[in-house]
């Protein structure tokens, strides 16, 4: 009797466990689309690592180019849901911030041969501000990034100001003040 009440009662300790750890997973998920762990780098009061791209036209990118500008750089994909949340906010802090110094780029890292595919989500969604492509996904690793969408805030000297896991509003006070400090 005493066996069969200790299995029965470890049983319940391991569903628990198991419910706990899927719990913790689900919450993971509704932040932001995931993807693997890499790097460590970008984090808040450190210099900007260096970064090179293509633009959706083809150009090149230097991240170092647009020291003098804010940055506010989110890594993002068409497949992601929480991504397409967040565009019409990113480009409505483009559209009001600009004048100011604030330079939207966003990091596209779908796949190789998905340029169509990203042209027809920006042009569905109105929006305007620079795109850069990487489906190598070095931006991830480059960054710390462990999923999407992810947006860094860099001041003009270059140096990450915020971030922010999971999509972005226009009227987050946390993203406010950063950029009030920074513009």
């Amino acid at each position: 009797m005493t066996h069969s009440l200790a299995s029965t009662q470890g049983n319940r300790g391991n569903r628990a466990r198991h419910r706990a750890l899927w719990g913790a997973l689900l919450i993971l998920i509704m932040t932001g689309c995931t993807a693997a762990p890499e790097g460590g780098r970008g984090e808040v009061g450190t210099v900007a690592p260096d970064y090179q791209a293509v633009t959706l036209a083809g150009d090149a990118f230097t991240l170092a180019d647009h020291r003098g500008d804010v940055v506010l750089l989110n890594i993002w994909a068409t497949w992601c849901a929480p991504c397409r949340k967040e565009m019409p906010d990113l480009q409505q802090l483009h559209e009001t911030f600009a004048s100011d110094g604030l330079r939207v780029i966003g990091v596209s890292v779908d796949a190789s041969g998905a340029d169509r595919a990203v042209e027809q989500f920006l042009d569905e969604l109105g929006i305007d501000f620079l795109i850069v492509r990487d489906p190598a996904d070095r931006v991830s690793g480059t960054f710390g990034a462990f999923g999407i969408p992810l947006t860094v805030l860099i001041d003009r000297e270059g140096v990450v100001q915020w971030r922010h896991l999971g999509p972005v509003t226009a009227t987050d006070e946390r993203l406010q003040g950063a950029l009030a400090r920074t513009l």
